[in-house]
């Protein structure tokens, strides 16, 4: 694995445990899921709540989940929040599992369809305060045109999580809408409309780049990355008061990559382990849940908070921009009716100077 972060700009190749020779699951990467503080973990529950559905309804069970199934409800400020984003079919559940040690469901690839609908929520296991939650890819075929609900999923996403992690291709690296550079475009500039003025707080945007089979290294990844960012952020339409804001004023940026899942089994589960270490261990010199991420909500508030950003962003028409399919028929329309307009304006003309005129035109 390799990590660079915008924090410290250096590059560096990290040393991983040795741990060939493992049985079916690796010790650190497959967590136990009985071992909670506050809450009843035995047994093989899926305690993972469908959070918003793909109708963009909000579960009205999250206090219930935060107190029974998760016991976050009485950590107050000690705990914190994660969030996934990337296209479809590109492995964020399968991360996420990875990372905190999550059940959540993963691509069958016999099938090659969606798996997540709508966003979905869980705790990180052994103990991890952690509330993670698995975001809707985007660019999915089963919405098509239809980009509604993952803007909606994306600028809900960033508002509330400390720490987003993009989750991307090493081949889309440099791309505009593989690298879902578009999207990211329309959340932040809405972002900075809807809580721009109200936001004390940073958040992480923390890439993974996953088959990072190349010999192009993560530094010179990273800084197209950083690059595209930086660009996108300048052309944002900002707010008034808001016109001299730049990226860092929002946002950190932390660069990680992964070996190919298939192709480097081995090497991809000890990087996993490793990148794991950094929402774990306190200790480890990039530990990203750092007090400036922090959005000061108590958790036995986060319900309450959660699902009045999820209405202020539902509600919000900046988010609600047409498909290519509407932006043609709109064209099509004002086509028709401008060759429609043309011969009533050319018979109007004619007759404007006699009407100025105070005569009475007896043809209208």
């Amino acid at each position: 694995m390799s990590s660079y972060s915008q924090n410290h700009y250096s590059h560096r190749q990290q040393q991983v445990p040795d741990i060939a020779g493992r049985g079916s699951e690796v010790a650190g990467v497959v967590p136990n899921r009985n071992r909670y503080s506050g809450a009843d973990r035995n047994g093989p529950e899926f305690t993972r709540l469908q959070l918003i559905d793909d109708e963009q309804n909000f579960s009205q069970d999250l206090t219930s989940y935060m107190q029974k199934k998760w016991g976050l409800y009485e950590d107050g400020f000690n705990y914190n929040v994660v969030s996934v984003f990337g296209s479809q079919s590109t492995g964020k559940s399968t991360l996420l599992n990875r990372l905190f040690g999550t059940r959540f469901d993963v691509m069958n690839e016999a099938q090659r369809q969606q798996t997540t609908r709508g966003i979905w929520a869980d705790r990180g296991t052994d103990g991890m305060p952690v509330l993670i939650l698995d975001v809707e890819g985007t660019d999915g075929r089963e919405r098509g045109e239809n980009q509604d609900f993952e803007r909606k999923s994306a600028l809900f996403s960033l508002a509330i999580s400390e720490v987003l992690i993009v989750n991307m291709w090493e081949h889309t690296v440099g791309l505009y809408n593989g690298a879902n550079m578009g999207l990211l475009k329309t959340v932040m500039e809405v972002n900075l409309q809807l809580f721009g003025t109200q936001r004390e707080n940073k958040t992480l945007l923390y890439f993974v780049i996953r088959d990072h089979v190349s010999p192009t290294p993560l530094s010179s990844l990273a800084s197209t990355l950083h690059g595209d960012l930086e660009r996108i952020w300048d052309s944002l339409n900002k707010p008034e008061g808001l016109t001299d804001a730049r990226l860092g004023d929002y946002f950190d940026l932390q660069f990680e990559s992964l070996p190919h899942l298939r192709l480097q089994p081995d090497e991809f589960e000890r990087a996993a382990l490793e990148l794991r270490q950094q929402f774990t261990d306190k200790k480890n010199a990039e530990y990203v849940f750092r007090p400036a991420y922090k959005r000061r909500v108590p958790a036995d508030g986060f319900p309450h908070y959660a699902e009045s950003v999820w209405e202020k962003v539902v509600s919000n028409k900046d988010l609600d921009l047409p498909t290519q399919q509407e932006l043609l028929a709109q064209y099509r329309c004002d086509e028709i009716a401008a060759v429609a307009i043309g011969p009533f304006r050319e018979a109007v003309d004619a007759l404007r100077p006699r009407v100025q005129n105070g005569q009475i035109v007896d043809e209208l």
